[in-house]
């Protein structure tokens, strides 16, 4: 019987009463448990999401662009320009990395209604599993990427999405890292222990307030907090019982006007509920080193023309920066106190359980926190984020279920005329055949995105920027030139 002794008391309680319910106990009694903790997969490492764009643009079109520099070429903006260009990166016909590729594999749901704020628009048709392995193992070559499944609600295909021979488990095999965007409402304990053995490395699932009633609400229906919860809870027993740290769960908070003031509440719960430390590799908790990884949380602007009505107001989105993000701070620091992390190694909240932090505290924005709030009012979240042009397009791909090809997550949800389909070309294909239409980036269906392709934009913007001023300084003559020897 496992302690789960690196959770809070109450909630090891919780879990272990969990463990003693019918279902887990006919998995222990069969032998189940026993023949999966023997063929545990780990996942893979993941790429570098933030950076493995721009890495890709310096090694391909860093040699022209050097020798420019040695032509005498000195202005950065050019020589930035130059060594961010896509379509030049892509001239020589080497099979480029795709290294991130989302997955819409349905439209469908578990949840009818569905949430009250999904905004997903339906495709006609949906892809078999053998064409989505088919294009996984296109895009795992030269190197693997970051694979995110989502739908509708992917857990809903079954076992063609969890089971030993379906689609998670063929890409983890293939060396990608893969991702599951879920409401978890069909992780049952079979489940939760089938995602662990084949070596999920992440789960996405949705908790937007403490509030079990308005929860429920957000949800579209009474009831599904608890299902939620039991999904997420499964997950934990079934990690404490194979004895690894995966699947992680991450938790997408979407922010409307009912929950954005009660996000402080919001993290409180996640704390109390989250693994403090990580097992060690016989299962018991690792002293000294903290668990940053678990409930890493995603706030997310709620979206869509049609959710006008959600939208937080200017002033909650200014009370939201300027009190209730501050009395987040305050739980964060004090949770970090009572888990006796070293103060050396504690961390902000932005950062550390906000690896996608908040919109506004995300990014680089042109603009204040006044003229920001008015315009996240009017669902406008990215447009003072933007960057020129868009540099990690070229290196990804979001497939919806009738196989249309996207730039990226928010072009998929926004609906521009597709590059592409992949029952036509393979991705790199369409890429390809695409990739002078990126100069079109950023346009009015980019300010629909996340916050991700802006962050990694911004990022990428500097790796090249570094990169130019670091060779122009190579360049310049040494201020004290040594007289030749003699």
């Amino acid at each position: 019987m496992p302690s789960f002794a690196h959770y809070q008391p109450a909630h090891r309680q919780r879990l272990q009463e969990l463990l003693g319910m019918p279902q887990w106990r006919r998995l222990a009694e069969c032998g189940t448990l026993d023949r999966l903790a023997a063929d545990v997969t780990t996942p893979p490492a993941q790429p570098d999401l933030q950076k493995a764009a721009s890495a890709y643009l310096i090694h391909v079109n860093g040699p022209a662009v050097r020798a420019l520099i040695d032509e005498g070429v000195t202005d950065e903006d050019q020589l930035t320009e130059a060594l961010g260009d896509w379509p030049a990166a892509l001239a020589g016909g080497e099979r480029f990395p795709i290294v991130f590729l989302g997955l819409a594999v349905t439209m469908d749901c578990s949840f009818s209604p569905r949430c009250v704020y999904c905004n997903q628009h339906w495709v006609a048709g949906e892809l078999a599993l053998a064409d989505w392995k088919r294009i996984v193992a296109e895009a795992a070559e030269p190197a693997p990427p970051y694979v995110y499944i989502t739908g509708g609600e992917p857990l809903i295909l079954g076992s063609d999405i969890w089971g030993d021979d379906g689609l998670a488990a063929f890409a983890t095999q293939l060396g990608c890292a893969v991702n599951i965007n879920t409401n978890a409402e069909l992780i049952t304990p079979e489940v939760a222990l089938q995602l662990t053995k084949i070596g999920l490395a992440r789960l996405h699932i949705s908790l937007d307030t403490p509030d079990p009633q308005l929860q429920d609400h957000l949800l579209g229906g009474a009831g599904r907090t608890d299902d939620v919860l039991a999904g997420v809870y499964n997950v934990q027993i079934a990690r404490e019982l194979l004895g690894v740290n995966h699947p992680q769960i991450h938790v997408n908070c979407v922010l409307t006007s009912e929950n954005i003031l009660q996000f402080p509440d919001l993290l409180r719960f996640l704390l109390e509920i989250r693994q403090v430390r990580p097992l060690g590799s016989q299962g018991s908790p690792e002293a000294g080193e903290f668990f940053m990884g678990e409930f890493a949380f995603h706030l997310i602007p709620v979206g869509g023309a049609d959710n006008a009505d959600l939208r937080p107001t200017a002033e909650q989105w200014k009370r939201f920066y300027s009190e209730t993000w501050a009395q987040a701070e305050d739980i964060w620091h004090e949770y970090q106190l009572a888990a006796d992390v070293p103060t050396a190694e504690q961390r902000p909240l932005t950062g550390s359980l906000g690896v996608a932090a908040s919109p506004f505290l995300r990014v680089d924005h042109r603009m204040d926190l006044d003229e920001y709030c008015r315009h996240a009012a009017r669902g406008e979240y990215w447009g003072g984020a933007l960057s020129q042009r868009c540099l990690v397009a070229g290196c990804q791909a979001f497939i919806l279920p009738d196989g249309s090809q996207h730039w990226c997550g928010g072009r998929a949800i926004t609906r521009p005329a597709p590059l592409g389909n992949v029952r036509e070309a393979t991705i790199r294909e369409t890429i390809r055949a695409n990739i002078s239409r990126l100069a079109e980036c950023p346009n009015e269906f980019c300010t629909g995105c996340a916050g991700a392709t802006c962050v990694i934009n911004q990022v990428s913007q500097r790796e090249l920027q570094d990169q130019i001023r670091q060779w122009l300084q190579q360049r310049q003559p040494s201020p004290n030139p040594q007289p030749p020897a003699e």
